[in-house]
């Protein structure tokens, strides 16, 4: 016993430094694939700050003082190493930088997603082991055909609906806007929880049926038949070996599914008019900004490779006889 407990606690420490090592290596090609793809852009920093009508004298000022005419390699050099400092650069737009700007931004799309993760994995364990629970019949159901219907439906579609109703035809909630926490939760929550429940949906509906599916597949093993003939609650066996054994299969894919969400944030952000980096993104792009769609980017790469380490170790934690195996 302690022979694997002392495996298992290597296996952790293995795994955790292989990640921290991988991740620098990780972010640094996502952070070249960006630069490259921006750089190939067909947006003009220099016609998107002089305008339409800038001779081409004023472009060729404009793209010497901003290096932009340099070596494709030495302004990546460039790029990395400011990175490197944590500076993202300027933003040849707006008076702003660009660290600035995503200051801005940032948090209010991690309030976005925070709220609707919350809202999500309650709303898929709660379905999803009521739809196990009741196998083959109509909940099971109806809450697989709902599950399908919202994880198919565009979400920009789904916003605009939601907020036709909510906001246009009953008047219970604001259509677009942020308001910041220092106003009073009920203005933050009534300005987070349309866009919150937008982008869950999809994330809930997915993870339902994941979740419906290995509970109903934990349910029919004989161990759950063992306990329950002997006596054993019924809840207690769901809470303590069901559920434990089940959640190992959703936490492996919560984090491609938080990689979803991400995205689906552009979107919502968007659709509501919430002055995430969805939005930043999206306005930098049509802005021509290069500065501010790279510096987005590689902040919400970095984001995603913490999500998806701090995935792996609660899936570590759930499964400990695969800590050993990841380990090796």
């Amino acid at each position: 016993m302690m022979h694997v407990r002392t495996s298992a606690r290597t296996g952790y420490v293995r795994f955790v430094v292989r990640r921290l090592v991988l991740a620098p290596l990780i972010l640094l090609g996502v952070s070249f694939t960006v630069f490259v793809v921006v750089d190939l852009s067909p947006n003009d920093p220099a016609r998107a700050v002089l305008g339409l009508f800038a001779d081409a004298e004023q472009r060729a000022r404009f793209a010497a003082e901003h290096g932009l005419n340099d070596p494709l390699p030495v302004r990546f050099a460039r790029f990395v190493g400011d990175v490197a400092q944590f500076r993202l650069g300027e933003s040849v737009v707006r008076p702003e930088s660009v660290n600035e700007l995503i200051g801005l931004a940032f948090p209010i799309t991690v309030q976005l997603m925070l709220l609707a993760t919350l809202i999500a994995v309650t709303s898929a364990l709660i379905l999803g082991i009521t739809a196990a629970q009741m196998e083959g019949r109509w909940p099971d159901r109806v809450i697989g055909t709902a599950a399908a219907i919202f994880q198919a439906a565009p979400q920009f579609w789904v916003g605009l609906m939601f907020i036709q109703l909510f906001a246009v035809t009953w008047g219970w909630l604001p259509s677009g806007g942020y308001a910041p926490p220092e106003s009073g939760f009920t203005y933050w929550f009534s300005s987070m929880i349309g866009p919150a429940v937008v982008l869950a949906l999809p994330f809930a509906a997915a993870m339902t049926r994941v979740i419906r599916a290995s509970v109903a597949d934990e349910l029919a093993k004989d161990y759950v038949r063992t306990a329950l003939g002997a006596g054993v609650p019924g809840h207690v066996v769901l809470i303590r070996n069901v559920l434990r054994n089940a959640l190992v299969t959703p936490i492996t894919v919560l984090g491609v599914y938080v990689g979803l969400l991400m995205s689906g944030a552009i979107l919502v952000e968007t659709v509501f008019n919430l002055p995430g980096m969805g939005t930043l993104l999206v306005t930098g792009v049509q802005q021509g900004d290069l500065g501010v769609v790279r510096g987005v980017a590689i902040v919400g790469a970095a984001a995603f490779v913490l999500i998806n380490l701090v995935v792996d170790l609660l899936y570590l934690l759930l499964n400990p006889r695969s800590a050993e195996v990841a380990g090796r």
